[in-house]
């Protein structure tokens, strides 16, 4: 088990990988990086800048919060209530989606549902705010 407690390495690294795949305007890839961490990090103001920067990119954040830490900081990165901002810099959409684990342990089938509840939107804005549109996918059984 790797104990990590800085956040903005990962952001960045998974930021570059969607900052590169966006160069192209008919870009079709999507990142999603899966978070799941039992407390709150020490580079949180760091991450904030990170992720409003990634907000421009083809990317999701996705944090589990397992156990029963102080989830505040996690809460905040979630963006529901108020969009994050960094040095004056408003993100130009909502990337994270923060789910507390222990909310669904009586009912763990509901847990896939709320972990990707903001994911197609997120997908849908991100290329709709670039004017890209989806390949159409074929079906090889239908045609």
């Amino acid at each position: 088990i790797l104990t990590i407690n800085c956040l903005l390495p990962m952001i960045r690294q998974v930021s570059r990988m969607a900052m590169s795949g966006a160069q192209s305007r008919a870009a079709q890839n999507y990142y999603i990086l899966l978070i799941l961490t039992d407390g709150q990090f020490t580079d949180i103001y760091d991450c904030i800048g990170a992720i409003v920067e990634a907000s421009d990119y083809p990317m999701s954040i996705i944090i589990i919060g397992v156990g029963k830490a102080d989830f505040t900081d996690m809460e905040r990165l979630d963006a529901d209530k108020k969009a994050l901002q960094h040095n004056g810099r408003k993100a130009s959409r909502d990337i994270v989606q923060f789910v507390p684990f222990e909310k669904y342990i009586t009912h763990p089938s509901s847990l896939p549902g709320a972990v990707l509840a903001e994911l197609p939107r997120q997908v849908e804005e991100y290329y709709r705010l670039r004017r890209i549109t989806p390949f159409r996918i074929s079906n090889p059984v239908a045609e």
